[in-house]
């Protein structure tokens, strides 16, 4: 596993010296709590969330699947590497967050109130774990490039499909109760827990579709 870790991190280190800095920008700016502290923050995952996806597209277009073949090493041990890649990547993203927040918390008029901190954080692994669950088990088992493509149909079915629920909402009295009593600070704080859970439950999947894949 260590040895999986090292080879993407050999692979990536040099294109992503830019992505220190935009890490940086990104943790100051949502740690501030000024202007768009959210956008920041999950601009922030999003980067961090992509990078165990470009290595899989990296390992794509060198043929790495098919060498990996080679070694000792099961399809559970390859796919994990990857899960445990972009877990790593979002727990230094967070940390970064935590230690602007840490650092602010003793400016005055600097930083985010308490209600604050603990939403931009629930959005941030939202926002960080979510696309990672789903993208991971569309690359191995499309490739990366229809990966994208299918997870962008998803998007605008998605966004239709509730644009849609919401415009005919003020109809149906049934969405509107339940809207209605939804506890919006709750629903936000499952929200990761949520992500989490369905991270753990793709992986399963991933394995047995990169067990079945022909490389």
């Amino acid at each position: 596993m260590k040895g999986l870790l090292l080879k993407d991190w050999y692979e990536i280190r040099y294109q992503y010296r830019w992505f220190l800095i935009l890490l940086a920008v990104a943790g100051f700016s949502s740690a501030t709590g000024q202007g768009n502290a959210v956008f920041w923050g999950c601009y922030m995952m999003i980067l961090v969330a992509m990078i165990p996806l470009n290595t899989m597209g990296y390992d794509e277009k060198s043929g790495w699947q098919k060498y990996s073949r080679c070694f000792p090493v099961s399809s559970g041990h390859l796919v994990l590497e990857k899960y445990l890649l972009g877990v790593i990547a979002l727990i230094v993203a967070v940390g970064v967050y935590l230690l602007f927040s840490a650092i602010f918390y003793f400016i005055p008029g600097v930083g985010n109130a308490k209600e604050q901190f603990f939403t931009i954080l629930a959005a941030m692994i939202t926002v960080g774990v979510f696309p990672m669950a789903l993208m991971l088990p569309l690359n191995i088992r499309f490739g990366m490039e229809k990966a994208r493509v299918y997870l962008i149909f998803f998007i605008i079915i998605v966004a239709v499909a509730a644009g849609g629920i919401f415009a005919g909402a003020e109809d149906l009295p049934m969405i509107v109760n339940f809207l209605a009593g939804i506890n919006l600070d709750l629903f936000i704080l499952l929200l990761p827990l949520i992500s989490i859970a369905l991270l753990a439950a793709t992986y399963p999947l991933s394995v047995w579709l990169y067990h079945k894949k022909e490389w």
